[in-house]
């Protein structure tokens, strides 16, 4: 018989290649792993489960606060993708705190309204997105932010991942199989990598996966800039994230 490839990728819960099963996971597995990434975040978890269990699911929608880390990726997004902010070349300009038309200040007004630009310069200055030269010159350095490199933004990030990935495989269960109200979600895996192998896989998935989010990302920017022109009775947006992983079993 030839050799199978150990690898499978999956949607939902359907496999659809042949390879080795991965090991029981089990219900009490995935609490105990949230139960110890909320213990290492600081977050009380037994505090929290108790007062999310009693809150009303209207006064939770309320509470939420535009995401400190979406408020940075609008901006940069924007600063990438916004003609007036880029140069001959297709590259983001630099620009000033304060001009009359293309400043900063603009910018954020426009992508973040409910966030203090001076504020917003300084968070990205600090995590170094952004330097200020000697002539006040503001000039950006990346279009997304490393946000495992500041706690704060690692936990907001990693709650809206675990929040967005919930929400899909339960619209999922919700919808048949053949469903084109399906939302996509697929995993690649494999069960016998060389550990040597993995350096290579991590450039190999970074640098395809920021190129199909970018893309993914102004083609969404782009279709809501053509509906807003379109539509004077436009309807209520949606909040749309599409993510790419890497995991490793240590097992």
């Amino acid at each position: 018989m030839p050799n199978r490839r150990k690898r499978a990728v999956r949607q939902n819960s359907t496999k659809v290649a042949c390879a080795p099963l991965r090991r029981e996971i089990t219900v009490d597995d995935v609490i105990k792993d949230l139960l110890d990434l909320f213990s290492y975040l600081g977050l009380d978890a037994g505090r929290l489960a108790s007062r999310v269990a009693n809150l009303d699911p209207a006064a939770l929608a309320a509470g939420r606060l535009y995401p400190h880390a979406s408020a940075i990726g609008e901006l940069l997004r924007a600063w990438h993708q916004d003609p007036e902010y880029l140069d001959d070349s297709g590259l983001p300009s630099p620009i000033k705190m304060h001009t009359r038309r293309r400043s900063f200040r603009v910018l954020a007004d426009k992508t973040v309204p409910d966030m203090n630009p001076g504020t917003l310069l300084r968070e990205l200055e600090r995590i170094g997105a952004v330097t200020i030269d000697s002539n006040g010159h503001i000039r950006v350095h990346m279009r997304s932010i490393p946000v495992y490199e500041d706690k704060h933004l690692a936990i907001q990030h990693t709650l809206l991942s675990l929040d967005g990935f919930i929400r899909t495989l339960r619209h999922n269960l919700n919808s048949a199989a053949s469903n084109s109200d399906q939302l996509f979600h697929r995993v690649a895996w494999n069960g016998d990598l060389d550990p040597g192998e993995l350096p290579a896989l991590k450039i190999r998935v970074k640098r395809h996966a920021q190129g199909f989010l970018e893309s993914c990302d102004n083609w969404m920017t782009g279709r809501s800039e053509s509906s807003m022109r379109k539509s004077k009775n436009r309807r209520k947006p949606l909040q749309v994230s599409v993510g790419v992983y890497l995991s490793i079993d240590a097992n």
